[in-house]
């Protein structure tokens, strides 16, 4: 890819896509989590699935340069036709990096959505994991006093938890960077503008709600990274009260950035 200095277009294609060598899939608008058990008993994860959250349509509306940053405007719909107004800004940094800026407007009639982020995919072979933020263990907004904020190191695969019915798992809350690199510590690494919540994965939230039981669970090759402005806590509806309201995702204004950069050994 064009080291910084290019104009940032290079890092965008026709349909506005953000396109780099270490992206086996471009980031994307995320706003589903694959239903948790506490999802399921307040009737969450059925108001979810009628929504269509799962399966945003993407209607790319202008690309436009501005200042030496590409201007990217989309609109994402439901299945249900609520439309969600998208703006991602792309930047070229010095020495190859790129910024990612994004704003998303989730309209009133989305009233408690699981999350409000990005979801991309990296290629195959980036399984090793490090990352600053809490850890080890998985930790969730309403769930992190246990996590303590440090730096900290997994594989892929060791951040997943086993749950006997596939769900969101293996989130980390507070996450200033996470990096991904292969075993020769080749890779990329992203930078928050915040500490946020982040998970990194071998499946998409689509295969976790579609299997029943971890055994039908196929591992891709690629990592899937959801980078969260916002995330649902996940409270105890399934033997209690449902997630405390300072925990919930509402309608608004959702900004967040990102820094993408290659790694060297």
């Amino acid at each position: 890819m064009p080291a910084g200095g290019a104009g940032s277009g290079a890092f965008v294609d026709a349909d506005g896509f953000l396109v780099h060598e270490l992206l086996a899939a471009p980031p994307q608008l995320s706003l589903w989590r694959a239903p948790t058990d506490n999802d399921r008993i307040p009737g969450l994860a059925a108001t979810w699935d009628a929504l269509g959250l799962a399966h945003l349509e993407r209607t790319l509306v202008a690309i436009e340069d501005v200042d030496g940053a590409t201007i990217v405007r989309s609109r994402y719909r439901t299945r249900t036709g609520i439309e969600v107004p998208h703006e991602m800004v792309v930047t070229p940094l010095a020495g190859g990096a790129i910024r990612i800026d994004e704003v998303a407007e989730i309209p009133d009639t989305l009233s408690d959505l699981a999350r409000v982020g990005t979801v991309l995919e990296v290629v195959a072979d980036l399984d090793q994991v490090e990352w600053f933020g809490r850890g080890p263990h998985e930790t969730y907004p309403d769930r992190r006093r246990a996590g303590r904020v440090g730096l900290w190191r997994s594989t892929l695969d060791d951040l997943h938890v086993p749950y006997v019915r596939p769900q969101e798992s293996g989130g980390r809350a507070d996450v200033r960077w996470i990096a991904l690199a292969d075993a020769l510590g080749r890779g990329l690494r992203i930078t928050l503008d915040l500490p946020r919540q982040v998970s990194a994965s071998r499946f998409r939230a689509e295969d976790l709600a579609a299997a029943s039981h971890h055994g039908e669970l196929v591992p891709r090759a690629n990592a899937v990274v959801h980078l969260d402005a916002a995330h649902r806590g996940l409270g105890t509806a399934s033997c209690g009260p449902d997630t405390l309201p300072e925990y919930l995702v509402g309608p608004g204004t959702h900004r967040w950035s990102w820094i993408l950069e290659r790694v060297e050994a």
